[in-house]
């Protein structure tokens, strides 16, 4: 996989839909709203509900971001302002 302009517009629409919050911990990426998957960073993201909650992860095929707290393949959490309302998967590939 990788990126392509439709892809980036599917990160945009998400980004512009649901709002990531600022990780106020420090910029670990994407623009300062990804959030580590361990320590401090770790328990404020648990604080949220599951809803504002999303993982990025490393699948077979690219990456995604996907709906809810993830534990296997994640690489980070985003919390957003705007809670999901269904389970949504997006592809993205940062790395391509």
């Amino acid at each position: 996989m990788t990126t392509t302009p439709e892809l980036i517009e599917q990160v945009d629409k998400w980004e512009d839909t649901y709002r990531p919050i600022t990780n106020h911990f420090g910029d670990k990426g994407w623009n300062g709203i990804l959030f580590e998957t361990y320590l401090e960073e770790l328990e404020f993201v648990k604080s949220h509900p599951d809803n504002h909650i999303w993982t990025w992860v490393d699948g077979e095929d690219g990456t995604y971001i996907v709906t809810g707290m993830v534990w296997c393949n994640r690489i980070g959490y985003f919390v957003t302002e705007v809670p999901w309302t269904e389970h949504t998967d997006i592809a993205v590939d940062i790395y391509g």
